[in-house]
């Protein structure tokens, strides 16, 4: 999936609520309808990855500043800070409804805790886009997302 296209960082609070939603939506449907399909629970995690890390470490400049300042206002403003807390939220369930289906099935580890794994996976993510914005490039989720799903796996 592409990256959504550039747009300005808005100034208003509730323009760059609208522009979060905006640039987050499409994000969070992709790694919905992955969640939901029909493969193996170990191609839906590396999926559900690819999109999550692939829009956190490899967006553009524009969007990295975007989170960056949400993130920032979140802390003094609530529509920031439900407007982030549901996106991330929505992807933390995908990837739990994942980690479970694989727990269930015997492909991920049997003592995995979906939920906390879940958290770490976007936490990692959400440290790509740091990087990215931090150090002026992206950041190749590649090797991330194979280590990452390698710590799932049952054999592992």
């Amino acid at each position: 999936m592409p990256p959504p296209p550039p747009a300005p960082v808005p100034e208003s609070a509730a323009d760059t609520v609208r522009a979060i939603e905006e640039r987050f939506a499409p994000i969070v449907a992709a790694v919905d309808r992955v969640a939901r399909g029909s493969e193996s629970p170990a191609v839906r995690l590396e999926g559900a990855m690819e999109i999550i890390f692939g829009a956190h470490g490899q967006s553009d400049p524009d969007f990295s500043e975007l989170l960056l300042a949400g993130w920032t206002r979140a802390r003094r403003d609530k529509h920031h800070r439900l407007a982030l807390a549901w996106q991330r939220e929505q992807l933390r369930l995908a990837l739990q409804e994942i980690l479970q289906a694989g727990t269930a099935s015997g492909a991920f580890r049997k003592d995995l805790d979906a939920g906390a794994v879940a958290a770490v996976i976007l936490g990692a993510a959400e440290g790509c886009l740091l990087q990215a914005a931090t150090q002026g490039g992206a950041v190749p989720p590649g090797e991330i997302v194979r280590t990452l799903l390698s710590l799932t796996l049952s054999g592992a």
